[in-house]
């Protein structure tokens, strides 16, 4: 084999381990870092409150939230290339823990704010997931599209900015 067939091979499943996300709902769509305080303060965060971002991708916004509002965070995420990246970085911060999973299968009960930037096919599923697992007072913060008839989430607040996603905020009733 030699040195082209290698570095080809290696490219491709680099490109697979990329793009693998969009396969399991969660294109890397990766959030505005000038969006971060907005989510933080749309969201209320304080210090010692967990954060859990469902399809972290290179889990910035994590890294961000941590060190500067001293919330626990937490990311899911499917493909290897983000999770590794995230994974390696997540070494050098006490307060992130990076997962590998289909964040389906992740239990969010005790969070108290989830964050999402999905596209709307997954929100099906998603409203699903949330309204079973999420804690009563518990936020869900969406980007860019709402989620549509929630019963047991109230719809709290829209937060739109010019050249920036528009974020929503679900909270779940009692």
């Amino acid at each position: 084999m030699d040195i082209l067939s290698i570095i080809l091979g290696l490219f491709v499943v680099c490109g697979l381990s990329f793009f693998m996300g969009s396969y399991f709902d969660a294109m890397w769509l990766p959030t505005k870092r000038s969006d971060y305080d907005r989510i933080a303060k749309l969201s209320e965060l304080k210090s010692g409150m967990s954060f859990c971002d469902l399809g972290s991708g290179s889990s910035n916004l994590l890294f961000y939230l941590a060190e500067k509002y001293r919330v626990n965070c937490v990311g899911i995420e499917i493909a290897p290339f983000w999770y590794l990246f995230s994974k390696i970085k997540s070494l050098f911060y006490n307060n992130v823990k990076i997962k590998y999973d289909n964040f389906y299968n992740q239990d969010i009960s005790q969070v108290d704010v989830v964050y999402v930037y999905l596209l709307p096919r997954t929100y099906e599923k998603l409203k699903n997931k949330v309204v079973k697992e999420l804690k009563i007072g518990g936020k869900l913060i969406i980007s860019s599209w709402p989620l549509q008839d929630v019963d047991t989430l109230y719809f709290v607040y829209k937060n739109q900015k010019n050249n920036s996603p528009t974020y929503y905020l679900y909270e779940k009733k009692p």
